[in-house]
């Protein structure tokens, strides 16, 4: 709809933004058929499918002979009109959701069952699928401002990835589902976003595309941000990354069933049950009654004995806080070189 209202206002061919519609829309469903064929499950990652939706529409331009950019300004759109409801049903349903916070939205068991990240049930988190719904609503908007006030074709588009780009940049760092994959720090959508940004910054200096200093700009503050965040990468940083996060509430349920999964490690240390991460930090707890209060107490080291440190166990005692709901402040104390002792007291 906003694009025939665009395709109208711009005097383009309502045909072909239908056509752009329709071969989105495919696009969409064939690319989501052979995720779930290769993967056994379905998988929907936005940026495979905006990719996927341009190049299959600019094929279809081409073979057209329509003008590229212009209606490429309008599919980006309707894109990001799809990705700005699209994030209030991820909302609702409690996918590709944010990490804890002291005050946010709260997942009850229902979501679990629909596919919730079961160890965050009850606990607050961070909205990150509304703040980006928010954001794309307004550069929408910014979007359909820069057609009326006639930029050149192609002036929307590099806006939208540029801007929208260096936005999801940022809100990854919120992000806490822990199924997307990591590499040097950074996440697949923040690399997919610094290769459209360079793609965008060569097509600019070409002249394919609009060319304006805050692109530049924009870019370079990026690539900065990036290379900082790959040089700090290191093993603490990892350990409070989702996808550990995720180890550490397995490793704490199967210690309170008394059992251990079957992709981890099982220690013996005389009747402690001890799990170790993939990642290298053990784990183990065990329950006592101290002046008639019974204290939950956890035990955490690492494998190489050098990594942790206070300031890490505290990040780490807060999420098992987080994770086993527990009430009131913890005590952290080290009664063995680099074993540390985490209570908390009922």
């Amino acid at each position: 709809m906003l694009g025939l209202v665009l395709c109208d206002f711009l005097n383009l061919h309502a045909w072909i933004i239908g056509l752009m519609t329709l071969t989105g829309a495919l696009t969409f469903v064939l690319l989501a058929i052979l995720a779930k064929i290769i993967t056994g499950e379905e998988v929907i990652v936005y940026y495979h499918h905006e990719i996927a939706i341009l190049i299959m529409c600019s094929i279809v331009l081409k073979l057209l002979h329509a003008p590229l950019l212009n209606y490429l300004d309008v599919t980006i759109l309707g894109i990001a009109t799809f990705l700005a409801f699209g994030r209030i049903g991820c909302f609702n349903v409690g996918c590709c959701h944010g990490r804890p916070v002291k005050n946010g939205i709260i997942y009850k068991h229902e979501h679990v069952e629909a596919g919730f990240t079961f160890y965050y049930e009850g606990v607050p988190l961070f909205p990150v699928q509304l703040v980006e719904s928010i954001f794309v609503f307004v550069i929408t908007s910014v979007g359909c401002l820069i057609l009326i006030y006639h930029y050149p074709a192609g002036t929307v588009l590099l806006v939208y990835t540029v801007v929208y780009g260096a936005f999801r940049f940022i809100v990854e760092f919120f992000r806490g589902d822990p199924e997307r994959p990591y590499w040097k720090g950074l996440s697949e959508a923040q690399w997919t976003t610094l290769l459209l940004v360079a793609i965008t910054v060569v097509l600019s200096l070409a002249g394919v595309i609009p060319f304006y200093e805050w692109h530049l700009v924009l870019a370079m503050l990026l690539f900065v941000l990036s290379l900082i965040t790959v040089l700090r990468e290191n093993t603490t940083n990892k350990m409070t990354r989702p996808r550990h996060i995720r180890e550490i509430a397995i490793a704490l349920d199967k210690l309170t069933m008394d059992s251990l999964s079957s992709t981890s490690h099982k220690l013996s240390v005389g009747s402690v049950k001890i799990f170790q991460t993939d990642l290298g930090l053990k784990l183990s707890n065990d329950e006592l009654i101290e002046n008639g209060v019974l204290v939950k107490h956890y035990t955490v080291s690492f494998k190489q004995n050098t990594i942790l440190t206070t300031r890490i166990v505290k990040r780490l005692a807060a999420i098992i806080k987080r994770l086993r709901k527990h009430a009131g402040q913890f005590e952290i104390f080290e009664k063995q070189k680099k074993v540390f002792h985490i209570l908390f007291r009922r």
